[in-house]
């Protein structure tokens, strides 16, 4: 992965982004009433609102938990606040990149200043990804058995990128669990790159081949040592299920917040698992847009007091750009916190 990262690239993102959320903001609020729609706002119930913003939360703090876990397996000594800090530099970038690219590269270069080794740092973020979607897919099987049963019925174009991003999820799976433990894959990956090194006008060839063979070396005895220490995995995946169950109940907490209780849990529940279904293919950033089409669509039917533009709002408010205003603020403040040691003591 290429750790390169540059200001006039985040920039260029940054402005690119808001432009795009400012077209969906103007495109979910066209033809609603304002005033209806402040009013809805201002009834809201800040403790539901409240305990929508702390499940949400747990989705940095288990990313965080979860890198810490793996990098203290490879004998790195990552304290807590390292993870979170990796954890909310991974979320802001893929938030703001599209197809979320950018997530990756920026945690590596953090991980590369902190003295992390690039081979090492890949295959956390590999298995803590491998561990997040394994756990998505549960809860995709209970959406889509509920889907079946007619339970939940999602239409039209909606139905098709779910079933889609079912499969791929799939197919994702397959592929990050074969990088971690396929060693005939890496033996592959490893003679094409061999190849392009021969082909490529680059100096010193040995010396390029050497490097690349010593990351491989690093990423297969990490990989080993994931395989030898299952409670290892056993751990991360434990808190990848809590993180994805926090994170999809958020929309059960804003329901509560709206003064609407038509609906039960497991519904509001299993809905928001097919509007991550359906998000899945589209390289937006952030699933912009996306989200708050499938919200619009898949929601409507659950809210009868409340204008459904009201409520996208709240919801997206809460589950992403709330989340992305957090990651923002922790990741500079945090970042500072490594350059200014002494008035930072305390969370290393």
């Amino acid at each position: 992965m290429n750790t390169n990262l540059s200001v006039e690239k985040i920039l260029r993102y940054a402005v690119i982004f808001l432009i795009f959320i400012s077209v969906v903001f103007f495109l979910l609020l066209r033809g609603t009433d304002i005033r209806t729609v402040g009013e809805a706002l201002a009834q809201t119930s800040v403790p539901f609102l409240a305990a929508g913003v702390l499940l949400a939360e747990v989705f940095h703090l288990a990313e965080g938990i979860n890198i810490r876990i793996l990098l203290t397996s490879f004998g790195y000594p990552v304290t807590f606040w390292q993870g979170m800090k990796y954890a909310y530099i991974g979320f802001f970038f893929s938030s703001i990149t599209p197809s979320s690219t950018g997530g990756q590269p920026a945690q590596l270069y953090a991980m590369k200043k902190d003295g992390i080794e690039l081979a090492h740092g890949t295959l956390a973020l590999i298995a803590e990804l491998a561990s997040f979607e394994i756990a998505v897919f549960f809860m995709e099987i209970l959406a889509v058995a509920a889907w079946i049963q007619g339970n939940v019925k999602p239409s039209g174009e909606l139905l098709v990128l779910a079933a889609l991003g079912f499969l791929m999820n799939i197919l994702f799976i397959a592929g990050l669990l074969s990088v971690l433990f396929s060693y005939r894959l890496k033996e592959r990956i490893l003679r094409i790159l061999h190849r392009l090194i021969e082909r490529f006008p680059v100096g010193n060839k040995k010396r390029w081949e050497d490097k690349i063979d010593g990351a491989f070396h690093d990423f297969q005895t990490c990989a080993d040592l994931i395989r030898r220490e299952p409670k290892v995995m056993g751990k991360v995946a434990a808190v990848s299920i809590c993180q994805v169950i926090c994170w999809f109940s958020v929309p059960y907490m804003v329901y509560l917040a709206m003064g609407e209780y038509g609906a039960g849990y497991p519904q509001i529940y299993l809905l928001q698992t097919v509007l991550y279904m359906t998000a899945a293919l589209l390289p937006f950033p952030g699933a912009a847009g996306i989200s708050e089409y499938a919200f619009v669509k898949l929601f409507s039917g659950v809210y009868t007091g409340h204008p459904i533009a009201a409520v996208t709002l709240v919801n997206r408010g809460i589950s992403f750009y709330g989340m992305l205003l957090i990651s923002a603020v922790m990741m500079i403040f945090l970042w500072k916190c490594k350059s200014n040691k002494n008035g930072c003591r305390n969370l290393s």
